[in-house]
């Protein structure tokens, strides 16, 4: 009889500490786990190295994998993602949109514009880089001492997948070229919806009165007198 009651309570002994450890176990509430998703987004290598403060907000929140997944977007001042440190960058803003899931206090997933792991700090896929087709190019003088030449472009997105990937600018005398790529991701199936980039970049002063320049934006070519 008294090895019965040994078992038996040696049995509630394991279950009470069972139920002890179950009620010790850490519950994150959206708000906590919105907080930590943000953090970070915030110290990942995109956002550090040219995100803008004034652009960052959260956009959409839903329930997902026992967790919260957060979707956040801003504006970087240059293309590219990670720590881009030591490269040539074109100075053009550059739209992104991160979506990071939480779970259970700690990220488990984060993937910016749908092809760079935030997380790893790779590329999701191998990307293609093609040249981005262009639709329209406006060139003029901005108000200022010099004037600078101001470049409006405005190119397609061929689907749902394909982003801006980067520009360059070289020039050759009085000709200025313009090179503007996107990035898809080679083995994704991707929406068919063909959206459009819009860019506005300044060239500066570095140009002679009264001399006409050719600017060559991909396969599309437009003139300024200055």
């Amino acid at each position: 009889m008294t090895g019965i009651k040994l078992v038996c309570t040696s049995i509630i002994i394991v279950i009470l500490m069972l139920a002890g450890g179950a009620c010790s176990s850490t519950t994150y509430t959206e708000e906590q786990s919105r907080a930590i998703a943000e953090e970070f987004a915030k110290v990942e290598a995109t956002y550090i190295f040219d995100g803008t403060p004034w652009s960052f907000k959260l956009t959409d929140t839903t329930e997902a994998e026992g967790g919260w997944q957060f979707t956040y977007e801003y504006v970087s001042s240059h293309a590219g993602y990670g720590d881009r440190d030591g490269q040539m960058l074109a100075q053009v803003e550059t739209n992104h949109t991160a979506v990071i899931t939480v779970v259970k206090g700690k990220v488990t997933t984060a993937v910016m514009d749908k092809a760079w792991d935030m997380v790893k700090q790779q590329m999701v896929y191998d990307m293609v880089i093609d040249l981005m087709p262009i639709e329209e190019v406006t060139a003029d003088l901005l108000l200022s001492n010099p004037p600078q030449i101001g470049v409006y472009i405005k190119g397609g997105l061929r689907d749902g997948c394909t982003i801006f990937h980067d520009l360059k600018i070289t020039r050759d005398g009085d000709v200025i070229n313009i090179e503007v790529t996107t990035q898809h991701p080679k083995d994704a199936v991707c929406p068919a919806v063909y959206t459009y980039f819009e860019t506005n970049i300044s060239l500066g002063t570095d140009f002679t009165y009264g001399t006409t320049y050719t600017i060559n934006v991909n396969d599309y070519t437009t003139t300024i007198d200055y």
